[in-house]
């Protein structure tokens, strides 16, 4: 009990320095899809769309919706923040390291290399930006995480074991559907890769799998009856087979020989993104003794890399969930033998945290300040008198989720048709509603014109636009407008 209170503080003492230092850079909101995942979120919040909750052109979401199921609740109540967003993601990130030093107490009792092993773990890139990432990669690496330490404990006779396992797999399910594959296959093979004697084997885990999977089943399942065709065409035709094929989205085009030979990249790119600790768990794998458990670790990785390698996109997102038992391995076979494991550790997550944030600086966007201060300013005023919002001349980026809506984000050149059949549906003759418009051509007009410049002039209004909040940044450019207003416009009788 003791090791658990100690590292739980360690865990609540180092997440929050993290949380601290990644809120006083600049936002990442609008970086790797997280604005599809605010949208959805919004959607669970407002429409009460809680089996498939859609985002941007009211398209429904790819993935499991089991984070959004999480933060609605909290958004909803605590308003439509940035933090409020990420409250999710930073509570996984708190359980995640937790399990990470109680997953290095299986192989060492030392609180010092137990505490490298989650320094290490947060000064990775991957593991850094699996902490606050508002997506449902936080979920999986959790799920991941605790469903390694489950199948070591299983091995060992522990109380529970079984049941941590269970709910791990079906975590895993829900956050991110297939992904949780590599977790599974260790659960199944665990005794085997270990050489472990058959007669020490746990009990087969096939039940804990088929109990683990109903739950998704269940979603999968009102999916289809909610969207029918949904499950086969998008999580198993655009999210499984499309990624393999090349035919996806995701896919780029590329064809499956493509795919195959490309594989080697994975690995090579895995090890240059999890630099240091991928150079120090190689060096540790190769001295491993025989039988040694942590060989199981090492395995959790290689699973990783063979799933997905067959996937088109293998973006970074889908290695996270391997860092917390690469971490492990690094400090608990190879930096136990420094002199001084965890100043040594410690000294090398601060740099590598430097490194990040000042690569954060050099790559962020100057109008990321601006948008999230035009939303929270706009949300006061849409709060204070409600009515219906029309967006306009945006361009898919986090505002709409921040904003706390759920409808159509009209980035894209449109027609007045369009805003009429928009303007008839949700706005009474006479009365008033709000306007969220961007610098980005957006009205249909030939040319086209700027959306605030049709907006104004717009036939079926009773009266101009009243504009009263303006925010402009730099030029024009990819999920920036250019400028944001808030306006407030009156429907003619």
């Amino acid at each position: 009990m003791n090791t658990w209170i100690r590292d739980a503080l360690f865990a609540l003492v180092l997440i929050s320095v993290v949380w601290a230092i990644r809120s006083a850079l600049p936002s990442d909101l609008w970086k790797r899809s997280q604005p599809l995942t605010l949208r959805a979120t919004v959607d669970v919040a407002v429409e009460d769309r809680w089996i498939l909750p859609h985002t941007v052109d009211d398209r429904p979401l790819a993935k499991p919706p089991l984070v959004n199921w999480l933060s609605a609740p909290i958004v909803e109540a605590f308003g439509f923040t940035a933090w409020s967003h990420r409250l999710v993601p930073a509570m996984a990130a708190l359980l995640t390291c937790l399990f990470t030093m109680r997953l290095a107490r299986m192989f060492h009792t030392s609180d010092a290399v137990v505490y490298s092993s989650a320094l290490l773990f947060i000064g990775t890139w991957l593991g850094y930006k699996s902490l606050l990432l508002v997506r449902p990669d936080p979920l999986l690496v959790l799920a991941s995480t605790l469903g390694v330490w489950s199948i070591l404990a299983r091995m060992q006779g522990m109380r529970w074991a079984s049941a941590v396992l269970c709910c791990a797999i079906g975590v895993g399910w829900l956050a991110k559907g297939i992904a949780v594959l590599p977790l599974i296959l260790l659960a199944c093979w665990a005794p085997r890769i270990a050489r472990v004697p058959r007669s020490d084997w746990p009990r087969s885990p096939a039940w804990i799998i088929v109990v683990a999977t109903v739950p998704y089943l269940v979603w999968l399942v009102a999916t289809e009856l909610v969207h029918p065709g949904f499950p086969a065409d998008v999580l198993l035709g655009e999210e499984i087979l499309g990624r393999m094929s090349g035919t996806g989205a995701e896919a780029a085009g590329r064809s499956p020989w493509q795919l195959l030979f490309g594989i080697w990249k994975l690995p090579v790119h895995f090890v240059l993104r999890t630099l240091p600790i991928s150079i120090f768990a190689i060096l540790a794998w190769r001295k491993l003794p025989r039988n040694d458990l942590a060989v199981l670790l090492f395995w959790f990785v290689l699973l990783h890399l063979l799933v997905f390698g067959f996937s088109a996109s293998r973006r970074a997102d889908w290695m996270m969930p391997a860092v917390p038992a690469l971490s492990v391995l690094a400090a608990c076979r190879w930096c136990v033998n420094w002199r001084s494991p965890f100043p040594a550790s410690l000294a090398l997550c601060a740099f590598m945290l430097a490194v990040m944030g000042w690569n954060e600086m050099r790559t962020s966007k100057a109008w990321t300040r601006p948008l999230e201060s035009f939303a929270n300013q706009a949300r006061e005023k849409i709060v204070a008198q409600p009515a219906p919002v029309l967006v306009v001349g945006n361009d898919r980026n986090h505002l709409v989720g921040l904003l706390g809506l759920s409808g159509v984000d009209h980035h894209e050149p449109t027609s007045k048709e369009v805003l009429e059949h928009w303007l008839d549906a949700s706005v009474s003759p006479g009365e008033g509603f709000w306007i969220v418009a961007g610098d980005r051509p957006a009205f249909g007009t030939q040319p086209p014109q700027r959306a605030v410049d049709g907006v104004g002039s717009w036939g079926h209004l009773e009266g101009p636009v009243h504009w009263m909040l303006e925010v402009e940044g730099d030029a024009m450019e990819y999920m920036w407008p250019g400028a944001l207003r808030l306006g407030w416009a009156r429907r003619r009788q």
